[in-house]
């Protein structure tokens, strides 16, 4: 396979970026360094070295195109050259097992606190392989989390906290293009978002992407805010059924103990009255019992009256 040949199979499958940079205003110093693919045979060796975690297809597919990837670009401002754009893939033998003892996973919009860890059990079920060495401030990885042949693609920001950002290679490949490699592109995905600078030039560069990015960052907040409230209403659910539980069986305690005590049914009956649900009930229980016990007193009084009067 010639360079010729895969420079334009690149540019099949990245919608023409490199054209669409070398015609861009602004735009100079292009830098495409086109590598070979590499044998099936030397991907097989890959797996048997990091076995049991296979590579997913997609992703073998484009190291058989070329063995990872290498465009840069700069920017012209003010009669001044400074490079800015870096689309980087490593190399087969470059991607290698992250050493880490925990991982922390979160989302944005998710409150620091409530960041999902993995219990100590399934940390041993995952394993992080670094697939961009060269990417800023942060850990770019293909995660395995329960599986050793459908990992994700996950980037850790400078917090050590993992955000998500693709099901799939061929996925975060199609974002890294339609972000054009800009610097800290990969924090539109996480908790603080992108910076200043990083926002400006993606209006300049790449407008329909930025208000793409704007809009999915207002439904995953939306998102974690209405999961937030749900699981705050549970929890109080939760606490106020269990009170309701305790207090029942205190109740419940006191009334054996008087029933313990003797003749005492009074005195229960008026304390259920005043521990039932609502106070409205308990006093009208009581007065009903007071208002039935004066016209006992009276009929009594009367019957008594007759019979001294007979």
């Amino acid at each position: 396979m010639n360079k010729q040949c895969i420079r334009e199979i690149f540019d099949d499958i990245s919608f023409s970026v490199i054209s669409f940079l070398e015609n861009h205003i602004g735009v100079t110093d292009v830098e495409f360094i086109e590598r070979q693919g590499v044998a099936e045979m030397s991907i097989q060796k890959w797996e048997e070295e990091n076995s049991p975690y296979l590579l997913p297809d997609d992703y073998k597919a484009f190291l058989q195109i070329s063995d990872g990837l290498s465009l840069n670009w700069k920017i012209k401002k003010n009669d001044q050259i400074f490079p800015l754009g870096s689309m980087h893939l490593n190399k087969l033998r470059d991607i290698k097992r992250l050493k880490m003892d925990r991982f922390k996973f979160s989302s944005v919009g998710e409150e620091e606190e409530t960041s999902d860890e993995e219990p100590s059990e399934e940390q041993k079920d995952i394993a992080a392989f670094d697939i961009d060495s060269k990417v800023k401030d942060g850990r770019l990885a293909l995660i395995y989390r329960g599986n050793t042949n459908k990992p994700q693609i996950w980037f850790q920001d400078l917090s050590c906290s993992w955000f998500f950002i693709a099901y799939k290679f061929t996925d975060y490949f199609r974002l890294m293009i339609m972000h054009l490699g800009l610097p800290h592109w990969q924090y539109a995905f996480t908790q603080v978002g992108l910076d200043p600078q990083a926002l400006q030039w993606l209006r300049f560069l790449s407008p329909e992407r930025l208000a793409i990015d704007i809009e999915n960052r207002k439904n995953q907040e939306n998102l974690a805010k209405k999961k937030h409230n749900k699981g705050a209403g549970k929890i109080g659910g939760s606490s106020g059924t269990e009170k309701i539980k305790v207090e029942g069986l205190r109740r419940k305690k006191r009334r054996m103990k008087l029933k313990a005590k003797g003749d005492n049914d009074a005195i229960i009956e008026k304390f259920s009255a005043q521990s039932s649900k609502s106070a409205k009930y308990a006093k009208t229980t009581i007065k009903k019992r007071e208002a039935s016990e004066i016209k006992q007193g009276e009929k009594k009084g009367d019957e008594t009256g007759i019979t001294s009067s007979i």
